[in-house]
């Protein structure tokens, strides 16, 4: 009877979380194109940052992209709303297109995160009927900043991509990070993503780790972002509080912006309880993220939490325990605001 009772509430809080915006981010790869000075690499070692990794190349590599089609497919036979499916950079690795042909997507959303630089493995052939959408990176439209905090170097090469991927027949959206580095340049990125009709997404820069000097400068609040957008004569079309943090839909031009503010609402669940992270994460409950080190990870910070991935249970069992882990008692769950610190 209590083995009923804890299958009944793992697939109740799975639900919870698929319909409070919850999603399951997979890193099939630990390379990158660019060295984002922000990035959290879903948690995984970052071989881009010096004395992180010996070889300086590849982080370590437990399972196999067909173990990670597994699992992905053990998720949506659940019923789950969205995989997210990053790296690293998902369109360095090779087998990129097989991947995404081979996922058995049912009713789940699958995206794909990119910097769009290796766009041409998509735009060389028909676009992929399982990609949803793609959250393709644009953090400047400055050369110089894209070089100096970035790595990259052309960022006209990546816009002209996210509109060639347009073209081609993908459902694109802007990913814009905020951050003290490059809020000068939110209007640029505004200004292209208006000319070309192409959806915006603006969210506040993760803290990965507890670096004091990570945010380069003053934590930026996106309300600042907010409030450049009403200038412009935008309207709300929609607000929502979901897993990760409260995000306002503005419309202008014919396309939408959308603006996550988690000093205006992240998640603390039971998951969160004594947590040293709490007051400083900037993330929240959020989503659960798994990849090619083979590690479960409920959350970026707490490294505690993060667990193996099993071939002693199933993959679908893996995913409801800890996502009941993560979302508790719902009961108890609370938005929080105020500036991470």
């Amino acid at each position: 009877m209590i083995l009923e009772v804890d299958l009944e509430r793992k697939r109740r809080n799975f639900r919870v979380f698929n319909e409070r915006g919850g999603k399951f981010r997979v890193a099939i790869v630990n390379v990158c194109n660019l060295n984002c000075f922000f990035c959290h690499n879903e948690a995984m070692v970052n071989p881009r940052r010096p004395g992180e990794d010996p070889n300086g190349k590849v982080g370590p590599v437990h399972i196999s992209l067909d173990e990670l089609l597994g699992i992905i497919n053990a998720f949506t036979s659940r019923g789950g709303g969205q995989v997210n499916i990053t790296g690293g950079e998902p369109l360095a690795h090779r087998e990129i297109v097989r991947f995404l042909e081979d996922i058995d997507k049912r009713s789940t959303r699958v995206v794909l995160n990119t910097n769009v630089i290796l766009a041409d493995r998509l735009l060389n052939r028909p676009r992929i009927g399982n990609l949803d959408s793609i959250y393709a990176s644009l953090h400047t439209t400055d050369g110089e900043i894209f070089r100096d905090q970035l790595g990259g170097r052309s960022i006209s090469k990546v816009m002209d991509n996210i509109v060639a991927l347009k073209t081609h027949g993908y459902d694109v959206q802007i990913n814009y990070s905020l951050g003290d580095y490059n809020k000068e340049e939110f209007g640029s990125v505004l200004k292209f993503a208006v000319r070309h009709g192409i959806d915006l997404k603006a969210i506040t820069l993760v803290r990965p780790n507890e670096d004091p000097d990570f945010y380069r400068g003053a934590w930026i609040d996106p309300q600042w972002i907010s409030a450049q957008i009403e200038a412009t004569g935008a309207r709300v079309v929609g607000s929502e509080d979901s897993l990760g943090g409260q995000t306002t839909t503005y419309a202008i031009g014919g396309m939408t912006v959308k603006v996550k503010n988690i000093a205006r609402g992240r998640l603390e669940t039971d998951f969160c309880s004594g947590c040293t992270y709490k007051e400083k994460c900037g993330e929240g409950i959020y989503g659960l993220r798994v990849g090619i080190d083979g590690l479960w990870k409920p959350w970026l910070l707490r490294h505690e939490r993060f667990r193996s991935v099993t071939q002693e249970e199933s993959y679908e069992s893996q995913i409801l325990t800890i996502i009941d882990e993560m979302i508790g008692s719902w009961e108890n769950a609370r938005f929080l605001t105020g500036v991470p610190a």
